[in-house]
């Protein structure tokens, strides 16, 4: 009798566990079913500083440290990432790393932003235009790196199933990010606190009257970059930003410092691989000037001296430049605390005295606004007082009437130190400094006939899987070449 007992309690229990098991299982069909991309309950916040952290990281990444910053000419990189020094285009992993990285980074969690932040269900006027500034940033970066990309339907995998996204005209991304702008800017001004990122915001802790100025200074980087591609929407666009707060001191410059694995990625790429080494190009610069940021930017080698090593050297010239023991990266570039910059006060000094000498012809106002560029940026690495009176003091830091545009284009070049990639993109639209076409023995042509590349390529990959609209892009650019210039580069 207990045995049968038994019996009929274990089949009980067996029986009970089946029905669980059958309507868990019926649970998790249900989930199956649903929409895997449909937003449920997602916290704004987090994808909103998860897409900030991105952008800063993003300063150096492969496209920045790689290419850019040895495009450039600030620095040559050891072992196998010298490749790009020398000007070559083999380099079709990299190429579809970069782009994957645009849109896999910022772009994809800040797509997710604006979505949730202008559904129905969770509208948010606020968050969606500070989102708009920080997509603008990440969409620019891209477009200024291959031209025409994926914009109004990038970054939308997830959320509207884009997966084969068209090519925009880089013309048209540019009036849209405009646009894209002026419209946060017009809602940030009035907008309460409260309703923005209160305990999210890793740039500004939630201070609206530095993100409007924030968001201007971008606007007007991106006006002056218009300015030999499109005059007439350069001129009005920069009139715009005049009516409006800028950046304008150290406070409003837009930095992070990294806080998670060993910090600064630059101090990786300074003590490990690849072993960055200071360009020479940069370090006769600043000595020709007596610049005290070169201290700041470039440290000294065992002997106490600043010793730099020639940008696109042929293999065989490198192999002969005692490489190894050549002035690295500076400390205060490349140690873990270092801040990483997106936009700076000192830039914005500098893009208006460009146009108050481009579209105003003040060239009185045009120095003002030049020294003062300069003194914030000696401010922002912590030149000492004295060293800053004596630069002011020295011909450099004044205009001499004579190559104005030059003085602006170079400063503007020390400036953006260490956001490289913004160095490469100033040169490409203005000329300033003059990178020499590579001529010597020792020097490496590459595929441009030793003239800075002007772009990345498309990816193999890219050209497979997307391949009508990226073909379509070609058509409209130019070849796929690093040497076809982007739209706004007319230099």
């Amino acid at each position: 009798m207990q045995t049968i007992c038994n019996t009929i309690r274990t089949k009980i229990v067996v029986a009970v566990g089946i029905g669980m098991l059958f309507l868990s299982c019926e649970g998790h069909l249900e989930d199956l079913y649903d929409n895997p991309n449909a937003v449920t309950n997602i916290d704004d916040s987090a994808l909103f500083t998860k897409a900030v952290r991105s952008l800063f990281q993003g300063t150096a990444d492969n496209g920045s440290s790689h290419f850019a910053g040895m495009h450039a000419h600030y620095y040559v990189a050891g072992s196998t990432w010298r490749a790009p020094d020398q000007y070559g285009d083999g380099h079709d992993q990299d190429y579809n790393r970069i782009l994957n990285d645009g849109y896999s980074g910022s772009i994809r969690h800040i797509e997710e932003v604006l979505e949730l932040t202008s559904t129905s269900s969770t509208p948010n006027n606020v968050r969606n235009a500070l989102a708009h500034i920080i997509a603008v940033l990440g969409y620019a970066k891209v477009t200024d790196a291959f031209g025409d990309v994926p914009y109004s339907e990038g970054g939308k995998g997830k959320s509207q199933d884009i997966l084969l996204p068209k090519y925009d005209t880089q013309e048209s991304i540019y009036k849209d990010m405009i646009i894209r702008l002026t419209n946060s800017i017009a809602i940030l001004k009035t907008a309460d606190p409260a309703m923005a990122y209160p305990n999210s915001d890793p740039i500004y802790n939630n201070d609206l009257g530095k993100w409007v100025r924030f968001a201007n200074s971008i606007r007007l980087r991106l006006a002056m970059r218009l300015r030999y591609a499109d005059n007439d929407l350069s001129q009005s666009t920069v009139a715009q930003c005049l009516s409006d707060p800028l950046m304008e001191s150290l406070e409003h410059d837009a930095y992070m410092i990294e806080t998670e694995g060993t910090g600064n990625a630059w101090y990786t790429r300074r003590t490990g691989f690849p072993s960055i080494k200071m360009s020479t190009f940069l370090i006769d610069q600043l000595q020709s000037t007596n610049d005290p940021r070169l201290s700041v930017f470039v440290s000294q080698d065992a002997n106490g001296e600043y010793s730099g090593i020639v940008n696109g050297l042929t293999d065989q010239a490198f192999g002969n430049s005692n490489f190894a023991n050549l002035s690295d990266m500076g400390l205060a570039l490349s140690s873990p605390e270092s801040k990483l910059y997106v936009m700076t006060a000192a830039e914005t000094w500098l893009l208006r005295a460009e146009a108050a000498l481009a579209y105003d012809n003040d060239p009185a106002q045009a120095n003002i606004l030049y020294r003062k560029g300069i003194e914030v940026s000696l401010k922002q690495w912590e030149v000492d007082d004295t060293e800053i009176i004596g630069f002011m003091a020295s011909p450099t830091a004044t205009l001499s009437g004579v190559n104005d545009e030059e003085q602006i284009g170079i400063q503007m070049w020390l400036a953006l130190t260490p956001n490289y990639f913004e160095g490469w993109s100033h040169i490409r639209r203005t000329g300033y400094p003059v990178i020499p076409v590579r001529t010597s023995e020792n020097l490496s042509a590459g595929a441009t006939n030793g003239i800075m590349p002007s772009r990345f390529n498309y990816s193999s990959f890219e050209l497979g899987s997307n391949s009508s609209n990226v073909q379509e892009a070609i058509s409209r650019q130019g070849a796929n070449k690093i040497d076809t210039p982007v739209w706004w580069d007319k230099n």
